[in-house]
């Protein structure tokens, strides 16, 4: 077996050079990217099984990979020249054809912003052009899924992205409709080599702890209501909700200074999952990643004759217009989220490991 490690660095604030050698890629965390490399080199390089003239394996119970890792090498720069270029025209039409779903919504929403205070174009996340891990899959049957790892665009030895691709029909290119940014110190599971390839799993996919919409729901629950709501302790604890619960707790305390808990104000973020985005890839010991996307909105609700001010500089603020409120402030989010499901013999939590979080509106009165 050959292995690799890919790097576990920090989720940023708001969200939070390896290559497949061999059977299997194994991401392991390593501290920082120069850390990451070839750990063992026991066997070659698998063969793809051969193909008869009509492009269907031999043996039907050998399925081939339905993306080659060159495919994936001329997906990925395009999908980055898209975001970078719609980004640079504030424009989320040049986002067609590569980047589609929610990535377009979030993109568009965010642009709105960036047009009433500048300093939100810091806060777009771009997944870069070079690819780390291809994830391919062996499922003929259309939409077909594919995850990539790629390098962050930003810093060489920033955090990766997950990156979810799909393809609609035989006539539609893929296009990507998520990237969640790794997250920190997590051990992630082992993929199969992209000359292997590896079967989609879809919302409802038995043989794991829990099915892929049950886990996406498990976590928008507990990122809503803390631990609580997991009283067996089915979610692993992760970056994003730990960052997550810390920053509504130190705005809970903020808006309650000098006063008793919540006299003054209450702070609560809901999320939901989003219908219809789901993309998901058996790992080589029968569990799977999963990606997702999560809706939120954080409420402050302000107890009848308190009044809540803001900075000036406060972003927020800045879109809503004002920086008084005396009923409400509201904040509206949309985050791509990884997750990694054991199977079901293996057992064990379901670990989140990735996720990017971006802001797309605010109102207040």
């Amino acid at each position: 077996m050959t292995r690799h490690d890919l790097p576990h660095l920090a989720l940023k604030d708001t969200t939070m050079n390896s290559r497949p050698v061999g059977r299997r890629s194994l991401f392991l965390g390593a501290g920082t990217l120069m850390a990451s490399g070839v750990l063992a080199a026991c066997t070659a390089e698998p063969a793809p099984p051969e193909a008869p003239p009509t492009g269907q394996p031999q043996d039907e119970a050998t399925p081939t990979p339905v993306q080659t890792k060159e495919q994936f090498a001329a997906i990925v720069p395009e999908v980055n020249a898209a975001v970078v270029a719609a980004d640079e025209a504030r424009d989320a039409a040049l986002l067609a054809p590569r980047v589609s779903g929610s990535a377009v919504e979030f993109r568009t929403a965010t642009y709105a912003m960036i047009a009433k205070a500048e300093e939100w174009a810091e806060d777009l996340k771009v997944p870069g052009a070079e690819l780390i891990v291809p994830m391919t899959s062996v499922t003929a049957e259309f939409p077909r899924v594919a995850i990539a790892l790629v390098q962050d665009s930003v810093e060489k030895d920033g955090v990766p992205y997950f990156m979810a691709l799909q393809q609609a029909d035989a006539k539609t290119p893929y296009t990507a409709w998520g990237w969640a940014q790794q997250a920190v110190g997590i051990e992630m599971p082992m993929v199969a080599d992209e000359l292997v390839g590896a079967e989609q799993v879809t919302a409802d996919t038995e043989g794991l702890v829990m099915t892929p919409a049950e886990a996406l729901a498990l976590y928008a629950t507990v990122l809503t209501d803390g631990d609580a709501a997991d009283p067996d302790d089915l979610l692993a604890p992760n970056p994003f909700q730990t960052g997550t619960h810390e920053r509504i707790q130190t705005e809970r305390s903020e808006l309650n200074a000098g006063v008793e808990w919540d006299e003054a104000a209450t702070v609560r973020e809901a999320y939901t999952v989003k219908d219809g985005e789901l993309a998901g890839l058996r790992t080589d010991e029968g569990g799977a990643i999963v990606m997702g996307t999560l809706m939120s909105t954080r409420k402050v609700s302000i107890k009848d004759g308190a009044t809540m001010r803001y900075a000036e500089d406060n972003k927020y603020t800045k879109v809503i217009g004002k920086k008084e409120f005396t009923s409400e402030y509201i904040r509206e989010y949309g985050t791509h989220v990884a997750l990694y499901i054991p199977s079901q013999d293996a057992g064990g939590q379901v670990q989140p490991i990735g996720a990017t979080q971006t802001a797309l509106n605010a109102s207040g009165k």
